[in-house]
């Protein structure tokens, strides 16, 4: 039981003003430690819990002061909620109310009130886009675009077999552009084509990698060594460095994976907006095309829900409808 309370004592119908800032502490252990949440999170569920009990709502209509619940009761809960989506995206009311449930459950959990408010409470559904993803052959085009002159030996050819062996390494295992940026060297098994990941929530798995990531990855990794004035082949001791990296030896963010799959999906002449999530949505629609099982996308996409995997399902009869209706002569 959190302190503050002494043994037996609850509250029925708790004061939002009451609640200690250690509740959230221990609060934010608990999703750590024993639901195995990831840190950002974790720190969007603290924060969400925040403005609940400070009733610090950004931007409240003219005239009208931030309304605050007041209490942890189910119909000051429904006003706080409903003044919320008036100043707030679908997406972003949707995790505050689940942050709200996640913390009266633990409350409940921690007999520090009788019944769960949050139980008659309803927010909005979020409705559930079908992922945009590349066909093989925009696919090989996003690949061309990378090619390198024969015989360049430049700083930008290893730019290249970089963003090469990034778009590979993307598009073979399915990874999170956030794993990607976080892999070091030592994560690679060149002979065993694979890769250990270390994914949402602190969650590890191994992915695959097919000859074309694998190859990219050694070109890269070798010229990078050549480059940095080492053996030729991969250094063995520099097996915690990051996998990828800037021209300043750096480590590769986000953010610049984001915009070297921009660059040549633009160098290619492709018109969708492509991210690296779009990488990660072909990898899994192509997957279930070519008759792979369910569940075992769901292991190499890392998601703890089968539900979260089966949205892959309806993109690919998405895309078997429309081979349908354009291919069969009486669709």
């Amino acid at each position: 039981m959190p302190k503050g309370l002494e043994s037996g004592q609850h509250l029925d119908t708790p004061q939002v003003q009451q609640i200690p800032q250690q509740w959230l502490d221990q609060f934010a252990q608990y999703l750590e430690f024993e639901r195995n949440y990831s840190a950002n999170t974790i720190r969007a569920y603290v924060n969400d819990l925040k403005q609940l009990i400070e009733g610090e709502i950004p931007g409240p209509p003219e005239n009208e002061g931030p309304k605050t619940p007041g209490s942890l009761e189910a119909e000051k809960l429904k006003d706080y909620i409903s003044s919320i989506q008036e100043r707030y995206s679908r997406q972003t009311v949707v995790r505050k109310v689940s942050a709200i449930r996640s913390f009266c459950r633990y409350l409940r959990r921690e007999q520090l009130i009788e019944e769960d408010p949050s139980k008659l409470v309803r927010g909005p559904k979020l409705s559930r886009r079908l992922p945009s993803c590349l066909d093989r052959e925009e696919i090989q085009k996003l690949f061309e675009a990378t090619l390198i002159p024969q015989g360049d030996e430049t700083a930008d050819s290893l730019s290249r077999l970089r963003d090469r062996a990034i778009l590979e390494t993307l598009y073979a295992t399915g990874m999170r552009v956030s794993e990607l940026s976080a892999a070091r060297i030592s994560d690679i098994t060149l002979d065993a084509m694979e890769m250990r990941v270390l994914g949402k929530g602190s969650r590890e798995r191994v992915v695959l990698l097919n000859q074309g990531a694998t190859d990219c990855l050694k070109r890269y990794l070798e010229a990078r060594a050549r480059v940095e004035r080492k053996e030729p082949e991969i250094p063995v001791n520099a097996g915690e460095d990051p996998l990828f990296v800037s021209r300043q030896s750096t480590p590769l963010s986000t953010r610049s994976v984001h915009r070297i799959v921009l660059k040549y999906a633009r160098l290619a002449g492709l018109t969708k907006l492509i991210t690296p999530h779009t990488l990660r949505h072909s990898f899994a629609t192509h997957l279930l095309e070519g008759g792979a099982d369910l569940r075992v996308v769901q292991d190499l996409l890392g998601h703890s829900s089968i539900s979260t995997t089966q949205i892959y399902t309806h993109v690919s009869l998405e895309r078997l409808r429309r081979i349908y209706l354009s291919s069969h002569p009486r669709a």
